[in-house]
């Protein structure tokens, strides 16, 4: 507890109410599934695919580029190299390929979004390419539920094939802006194949990068990298030569990363748990990307702020927006009364005015679970 004294007053901080995880863990990662006719556990390419997983042992996963028909495989994988995980798969994909999220945690809630819809209100006359995929996470510690969301944009390096991205990013965007909406201040992220080197763009009058990074979507830019090598390249055609996927998070995710890489067993010496050096190749053309976050909503917070005017208390606090807080009063310690239940913070700074009584009381702020 962090006491502070004013004028015959004592104010506090309480502790939460309820615990949740210090941080939790991302990885994205597009499979090159398309084509792939094998997807149980006897292939080498998913045996290469669950060693690196369950090495990396993630609490959500976004997959990319999974065979549409052999989704249904995928409990199977989750069975056998992270059992207990929850897997949504129904994601709209294009026939031939479709998104996956995979989470330690309860995916409450998962949808398909803009599969297959016309383009043309964002400037392409022609469907999009797949779809904008959610899942809804519960995480323990978390205020608000964790909204988790990927793409995989289309690919090719031609003028069409970027005019498309950039369609598919305006409508991406668009969602987020007017459906989503970022001022409900949930946490969330957008990840997957993105389809564009924000350093080697396919066509320099075509960026859907800059489109998805608009102020209002609230997305932000990472640029992950190995920590043996320093490269940041994501996808190989013989060797490493672009970076195409990415995690885009939210300001309140993003003021909170705590580690991320470019995962490669290729240049591990010595290779750590069940790892072969190949399983990288082997499993993909692309790269895995992982992002570790610190729980937003378990950071400690304190008193920025206390002064009287009149017979007004006035109380200022570090907040995190959405999350919840308490006030209590006392006269003696002992026994306290809420005064304020519930007071969602909807910004970094919370303040109140309480009105003061004859005799000296003690107030407390608890952030509420």
């Amino acid at each position: 507890m962090h006491w502070k004294r004013l004028a015959g007053l004592a104010l506090m901080l309480a502790a939460p109410l309820a615990r949740g995880v210090a941080t939790f863990s991302l990885v994205t990662w597009n499979t090159a599934g398309n084509g792939v006719a094998d997807w149980s556990t006897n292939s080498p390419q998913i045996q290469a695919m669950g060693r690196i997983l369950a090495y990396l042992d993630p609490d959500v996963v976004a997959l990319q580029e999974i065979p549409f028909t052999n989704s249904w495989r995928m409990p199977e994988f989750v069975r056998t190299y992270l059992p207990g995980f929850y897997l949504a798969t129904n994601s709209g994909g294009d026939g031939y390929i479709r998104s996956v999220f995979l989470s330690r945690y309860p995916i409450t809630r998962s949808q398909s979004w803009l599969n297959r819809t016309n383009l043309a209100a964002f400037g392409y006359d022609g469907p999009f390419t797949r779809d904008l995929f959610e899942a809804q996470v519960a995480v323990p510690g978390f205020a608000l539920p964790l909204h988790a969301f990927t793409t995989h944009a289309k690919a090719g390096t031609t003028a069409t094939d970027a005019r498309r991205r950039v369609a598919e990013a305006a409508a991406v965007s668009n969602f987020l802006v007017n459906s989503f909406s970022p001022t409900n201040y949930a946490p969330y992220f957008l990840a997957g194949d993105l389809n564009e080197d924000p350093s080697r763009p396919a066509d320099t009058n075509q960026q859907s990068l800059p489109i998805l990074l608009s102020a209002p979507t609230g997305l932000l830019p990472t640029l992950p990298v190995n920590p043996v090598t320093g490269s940041g390249l994501t996808i190989a055609s013989g060797s490493l030569f672009a970076r195409y996927d990415h995690i885009l998070p939210c300001a309140l995710l993003f003021s909170n990363i705590s580690a991320s890489q470019v995962f490669r067993t290729g240049v591990l010496d010595p290779l750590p748990g069940d790892l072969r050096s190949g399983d990288d190749q082997a499993a993909s053309d692309h790269l895995p990307l992982c992002m570790v976050f610190n729980n937003p909503y378990e950071q400690p917070f304190r008193l920025t702020a206390v002064g009287v005017q009149g017979r007004q208390l006035r109380i200022q606090w570090e907040s995190v927006p959405g999350q919840a807080y308490r006030v209590d009063v006392s006269s003696n310690l002992t026994g306290w009364t809420e005064l304020v239940t519930r007071l969602i913070a909807t910004s970094r700074v919370s303040l109140i005015s309480i009105g003061l009584g004859e005799a000296p009381d003690f107030f407390r702020v608890g952030r509420l679970p």
